[in-house]
């Protein structure tokens, strides 16, 4: 997975870093190997501290590190705890032939823009929040199966928030 940044009228959103992981588990998308995932209520929400990996996280996870160091080892929190990142929106890319890392950033940027305003009820060029994202580079496209881009949302300058920006409006 790489991650990266939505710029817009030439603001910086987030930290870029390039990322590689290897074979994640056997089967895309699963994390046979990693931790298990967190506790959940009957609405989904995270209910306690847990370790997770990228690909189990889901809309609405609440996080403070987003997996730059390792993709296999995330804290997920509730989010009434204080909190960095906060995950918005996940897709599939198409099956295929690894696209590049120009198109996986490119189609990245592209779909969690137009999913931000969905998530925080204001369009992304509009809001002060920011935006990141993951997105699949070669070798856990051919290695892992990996397809997944996942969006989060932070505050501005990426300063720790309590309680979750969904309908933000900001």
């Amino acid at each position: 997975m790489g991650t990266g940044q939505h710029r817009s009228r030439g603001r910086l959103r987030a930290t870029a870093a390039a990322l590689v992981i290897g074979v994640l588990a056997s089967v895309p998308g699963c994390s046979v190997f990693g931790p298990p995932g967190p506790e959940r209520d009957a609405d989904g929400a995270v209910t306690a501290e847990a370790t997770t990996d990228a690909f189990s996280l889901q809309v609405g996870d609440c996080i403070n590190d987003p997996g730059t160091e390792s993709v296999t080892d995330i804290t997920v929190l509730p989010c009434d705890q204080p909190h960095v990142f906060e995950t918005f929106a996940r897709t599939d890319m198409p099956d295929g032939e690894y696209p590049g890392v120009p198109a996986a950033n490119t189609a990245a940027s592209e779909f969690c823009a137009g999913e931000f305003a969905t998530y925080v009820g204001l369009k992304y060029d509009a809001s002060v929040l920011e935006l990141l994202y993951f997105y699949p580079v070669e070798e856990s496209w051919k290695a892992a199966g990996d397809r997944e881009i996942l969006c989060f949302v932070a505050e501005q300058g990426e300063e720790p928030v309590t309680g979750t920006l969904r309908d933000a409006r900001r």
